[in-house]
């Protein structure tokens, strides 16, 4: 009677036990895969924003990027950061490379023309308006109702922003 009992509990350790330790292994997996895949991605993300492809933004923008955007760019601490906070309880979820891919998805994603510089954490392009014409305020579009707005006044004002209020 003692055999018959282990041999039963053997079999249902082996019957239970068995497909759940195989899951947790392919969870375990599975979780390490995408988290690695997640920092490969953020990696190239970065590396993207480290290398602003400054001769395409002044096409793009139709007149010679401003020395705030190049000196934002450069500070390689802050573009590089996820959930910067912004005044009135607004957050910088992560700063936009400036090459020709983002180029060309900033215009498929808005549906103009627009050099995007950062993504709020709502998922709002922000970014300078093209044409020789333009000043370099820095504009929101609410991607919920669509209104814009003035973000910052100026690049080197979001810049100055963006410094005091991630120290």
């Amino acid at each position: 009677m003692h055999d018959a009992v282990a041999t039963g509990l053997a079999i249902l350790l082996l019957l239970v036990g068995l497909p759940v330790l195989i899951l947790v292994v392919r969870d375990r997996t599975r979780r390490r895969t995408q988290s690695a895949a997640h920092d490969a991605d953020r990696q190239s993300h970065e590396r993207r924003i480290l290398n602003p492809d400054w001769s395409r933004v002044e096409e793009h923008l139709q007149r010679p990027a401003p020395s705030a955007l190049r000196e934002l760019y450069a500070d390689r601490d802050l573009v590089t950061r996820i959930d910067l906070d912004w005044p009135d309880e607004e957050i910088i979820s992560t700063f936009e490379p400036l090459d020709a891919q983002a180029l060309r998805d900033a215009e498929r994603w808005l549906g103009f023309e627009a050099v995007t510089l950062a993504t709020t954490g709502t998922g709002d392009a922000v970014y300078l308006r093209p044409g020789s014409r333009e000043v370099d305020a820095v504009y929101v579009t609410h991607h919920d109702g669509g209104d814009t707005e003035v973000f910052a006044e100026s690049v080197a004002a979001m810049h100055m922003t963006l410094r005091k209020a991630n120290r």
